[in-house]
């Protein structure tokens, strides 16, 4: 049976109906009409929240003059609030909040100048508003966020004066106090233009230099700085925000490079690096590590860019057999002649497989991919595998399961134990999940050689952790005993 054609009301087709004619939805509340739907709303204003709503709608309605005026007092009467906001009044107050914002969005398609200047009111509220908190992060902090996000748009529709925009930024940047206002010069870099942008980075220069100024607040003028130098294209202005010193780390040489070598500045970039050179210390952390990763990545972009392509090809090699990166080894072989790649990847597998770190030969070997070079690495070295992070156990015993069901199974097994032995809660569901998957997988094996079947181990099991009620709830909500 045909189905009848949507009827259409103007230009915009009716509202498709879901559900009885109950049911809560757009199409139904039509059908009431808006006479019974005035009533109700009316009725529904003693709710302080609802009777705002109407009244801004209705001065949406009527001009936008008389809407800017009514969000510019509401905003005005949150800026005189000093008093604590209790956290049962935080949603609410954050949907209030949000509702203005909303609503300078649809002035802005009226008028962007007197929207521009009520969504810089509002930005202007964050700090003393934030101030009103005892926990800043939330559903509030999130509208000022939205706002920040939302206002380059806005201003795009304005066309406001550079000097007058760039003076309203500098403002909010001095009582940024929480640091969210740093992609704001982003936002607004197009609106300023270089006469507005010029402007902000004097005051902005004049403001890092002050004397007796705080660290925390001198970062972020600096932030600002950097943001204004990479809007313009200054990749000098963009390294003269950094001391000396820090310019010759290996992050900030690296962001340096990045930007001399879009500028085609090649030889400059290589000798930031250089200066820049991460040394090798032992036990380094992982932000260490990933500080010389960046640089890595930016030197060896600079020596392809200079004509050093052999030291690159050297450095991605002895990089690949520090750290097993794929992304390394996919550019050395990108970089070998016709043939040479195969070789070459036959001895990065080597490699991996005598690698000291098992987890990350195991990462390798899974990702690259190689099953069966993993799954022998698994039964050769059985006794190093660490149970402790899940993910690499669980998405590498996935891979492995269909043809190498065995190995798949030992590392289900490692990472069941590491949870029960140290007690991970948390993992209980998941570990009860895997114990099940390697009851599945048993009937694959023909051979477990060494290693305890499936029943052995789950007796040697109940026998460690039998008492591990929460496991053991876990297994029975999933049909199973232990």
């Amino acid at each position: 049976m045909a189905r009848k054609a949507a009827t259409t009301t103007g230009d915009k087709p009716a509202k498709a109906r879901k559900g009885s004619k109950t049911t809560l939805s757009e199409a139904n509340l039509v059908d009431l009409g808006p006479e019974r739907l005035a009533a109700i709303l009316l009725d529904l204003s003693s709710d302080s929240h609802v009777k705002r709503v109407l009244r801004l709608e209705l001065f949406a309605e009527a001009s936008p003059e008389g809407l800017a005026l009514e969000i510019g007092k509401r905003l005005a009467t949150i800026g005189k609030s000093s008093s604590r906001i209790h956290w049962r009044k935080r949603a609410a107050f954050a949907k209030d909040l949000d509702l203005h914002r909303r609503m300078i969005e649809r002035l802005a398609e009226h008028d962007a100048t007197a929207a521009l200047d009520l969504m810089l009111d509002l930005l202007d509220l964050a700090t003393p508003v934030l101030d009103r908190l005892s926990q800043v992060e939330g559903p509030i902090g999130d509208v000022f966020l939205a706002a920040r996000d939302g206002v380059g748009a806005i201003a795009a529709q304005a066309l406001p004066d550079p000097i007058v925009l760039a003076d309203r930024i500098a403002k909010l940047l001095r009582r940024d106090d929480y640091a969210q206002f740093g992609p704001l010069v982003n936002a607004l870099a197009p609106a300023l233009g270089k006469t507005g942008q010029e402007h902000l980075r004097q005051i902005l220069e004049q403001l890092a230099t002050a004397r007796g100024i705080r660290d925390a607040r001198s970062a972020i003028y600096k932030d600002a700085l950097r943001r204004l130098a990479d809007a313009s294209g200054d990749v000098d202005a963009f390294e003269a925000t950094f001391a000396p010193d820090l310019r010759r780390t290996p992050l900030v040489s690296a962001e340096i490079a990045r930007r001399l070598l879009a500028a085609g500045r090649a030889e400059d970039a290589l000798a930031t690096l250089q200066a820049g050179a991460p040394h090798e210390q032992r036990g380094r952390h992982q932000s260490a590590s990933e500080e010389r990763a960046a640089w890595e990545e930016a030197m060896l972009e600079a020596l392809e860019a200079t004509g050093h392509h052999e030291e690159a090809q050297k450095r991605r090699w002895a990089e690949f057999e520090r750290t097993l990166s794929i992304p390394l080894l996919r550019g050395y072989l990108k970089g070998l002649p016709d043939f040479d790649d195969v070789e070459a990847e036959d001895q990065a597998k080597a490699v991996a497989k005598r690698f000291p770190q098992f987890d990350r030969a195991l990462a390798f070997l899974v990702s690259w991919p190689d099953l069966a070079a993993a799954s022998r690495l698994v039964l050769s070295r059985a006794g190093e595998i660490n149970g402790a992070d899940d993910t690499l156990m669980t998405e590498a015993a996935r891979r492995l399961e269909g043809s190498h069901p065995l190995a798949a199974t030992l590392l289900l097994r490692a990472s069941i134990q590491y949870v029960l032995t140290y007690g991970v809660a948390t993992r209980y569901a998941e570990a009860a999940r895997q114990l099940l998957e390697a009851e599945s997988l048993s009937a694959m094996i023909a051979d477990y050689g060494e290693y305890p079947d499936h029943q052995a181990f789950v007796t040697d099991l109940r026998a460690m952790h039998g008492r591990k009620q929460g496991f053991r709830a876990e297994l029975e909500a999933l049909g199973a005993t232990f």
